[in-house]
């Protein structure tokens, strides 16, 4: 990574910023894997730039970044629209979705920059795209990072069987209605909140942030 990679990630990631010397520089090694292993491409006129390539892979290796398996088995193509766009999956407009049969995940270029530069609002596109293509990933590796993630995503699971638990995370408030769309949308969410606002997760649901924390590897 150049200099010029490397202030840029500096100026855009808390999370790099957040990591030791040592653990920037394995950062910076996993980000330019990422890139070199992933195929950008363009819709309606973005520009596929350097800045863009780095801000979705660092976005990606933050969140595998705790795994030794930190590339996505279940992704070759990341496609980027200026803006939210109709997809012919869902039938409807889309911010961003994910797509394990075709290894893809598609970002609204906008929705993705506003993620990151509002990061406190628990909304970050990349990161709720980017735990999907993680989770599909994983279900279908056979690596020891595959094997843990199942595992405390399966306890995290178990863990919310339990009504009162259920019920207390629902009249908590915290989490938006999305997230109990289905096991999927529950854990992207979940993702969000961890990166976005941890000590408030920590605090209103302190059990679940745990789950999360070890989900991560984090």
């Amino acid at each position: 990574m150049t200099s010029v990679d490397k202030g840029f990630i500096i100026s855009k990631s808390k999370f790099y910023n957040g990591l030791s010397n040592n653990n920037q520089k394995y950062f910076e090694h996993r980000v330019h894997c990422f890139i070199d292993s992933h195929q950008f491409i363009s819709r309606d006129g973005v520009h596929i730039t350097r800045e863009l390539k780095l801000l979705i892979a660092a976005t990606a290796i933050q969140l595998t970044f705790g795994y030794r398996s930190y590339l996505y088995s279940r992704l070759d193509t990341i496609i980027i629209y200026p803006e939210d766009y109709f997809s012919p999956f869902g039938n409807q407009q889309h911010k961003g979705e994910t797509n394990p049969k075709y290894k893809t995940v598609v970002l609204s270029w906008k929705d993705f920059k506003e993620g990151i530069e509002n990061s406190n609002d628990n909304l970050d596109l990349g990161l709720h795209e980017f735990t999907h293509a993680m989770h599909f990933s994983f279900l279908t590796e056979r690596t020891s990072s595959a094997r843990y993630f199942l595992k405390h995503y399966k306890l995290l699971l178990n863990f919310m069987e339990d009504s009162k638990e259920q019920k207390k995370m629902i009249e908590s408030g915290y989490l938006r209605a999305y997230a109990f769309e289905n096991q999927y949308e529950f854990l992207a969410v979940l993702v969000e909140h961890f990166f976005e606002t941890p000590t408030k997760f920590k605090s209103k649901l302190p059990v679940v942030y745990s789950h999360v924390k070890k989900i991560l590897n984090q």
